[in-house]
């Protein structure tokens, strides 16, 4: 039973499985703190979508990440498994991608919307060309925004821009500043990964002063999100308000788990880097049993 318990996580992080569930969370968060309701077709198709979408992009970056590191003491489990499914398992790995990519247009031209059809497209476009610059050997410092920057920025504008284009505009400014928040969230969680995996010589600036200002970030991002509460919509509705405390709950957590560095191993912090990220199904539970 123990070894189930260490093998499930474990899967759930070398199958890429892991952000395209932070994005559902976080998506159908932000959705239901614009009113929309669960039960909503306008719910299902943006988190499906974006669940796929997301999970395509992280394999697609793990394969090139493996394909291009010509050390192997570079790589991580995550690479090497996708390393490994390259070399030995490529027509099984495109197959399965296809079907992804199938899947992502059906249910973008059936459960999205126009106008967040268009947003996603121009978010996908930007996203290729910041990332293929990346893979295309360009040195690390020449890049304005770190990738850990770039990958938190694009995260979290992807689970917000559903939100966005359903909204009422009155709730626009709310959800801008709740989604800035999470932004800084997705950031220091991908500087936290590099911090505790070992930064390397070739990490961004930006990245290397994070990361030496962690501690203190995680507790600034925890203040400002408890600080949502005031807003208005927190007030006026009940769902907006919940992303008060799930995200300060997140950065609590990340903290908590940047104390307990040194007694995890890097891959077990890798894992629960993202089950921290989860705060809002708790949030959800515990709203459902004081019902």
């Amino acid at each position: 039973m123990g070894q189930l318990a260490n093998a499930l996580p474990r899967a759930w992080h070398l199958l890429s499985l892991d952000a395209p569930t932070v994005a559902a969370t976080w998506c159908s968060a932000f959705l239901l703190a614009a009113g929309v309701s669960k039960h909503s077709g306008a719910l299902r198709g943006p988190v499906l979508f974006l669940s796929l979408a997301t999970w395509l992009c992280y394999v697609v970056d793990r394969v090139l990440d493996a394909r291009s590191s010509r050390a192997t003491d570079n790589l991580r489990p995550r690479h090497l498994f996708y390393g490994e499914l390259w070399r030995t398992r490529r027509p099984a790995l495109l197959g399965v991608v296809g079907v992804a990519v199938l899947a992502c247009a059906v249910i973008a031209l059936r459960g999205l919307s126009a106008s967040l059809l268009v947003g996603f497209i121009g978010l996908t476009g930007v996203s290729l060309l910041y990332f293929s610059r990346v893979h295309s050997g360009t040195a690390t410092n020449a890049i304005p925004l770190a990738k850990e920057g770039a990958v938190g920025l694009v995260f979290a504008i992807g689970c917000v821009l559903p939100a966005w284009t359903v909204g009422r505009a009155e709730l626009r400014p709310s959800l801008a500043a709740a989604g800035l928040l999470f932004a800084m969230l997705c950031w220091l969680n991908c500087v936290a990964i590099e911090r505790w995996e070992g930064l390397s010589p070739s990490s961004h600036p930006s990245t290397r002063w994070a990361a030496q200002h962690l501690g203190r970030l995680l507790l600034a991002g925890a203040v400002a999100a408890a600080g949502l509460g005031v807003l208005p919509a927190a007030r006026t509705s009940r769902a907006f308000g919940m992303l008060a405390p799930c995200l300060a709950a997140a950065f609590m957590l990340l903290a908590l788990l940047e104390g307990l560095r040194q007694h995890l191993s890097s891959e077990a912090l890798r894992i629960l880097a993202d089950v921290v990220l989860l705060t809002p199904l708790l949030c959800w539970v515990v709203a459902a049993v004081s019902c």
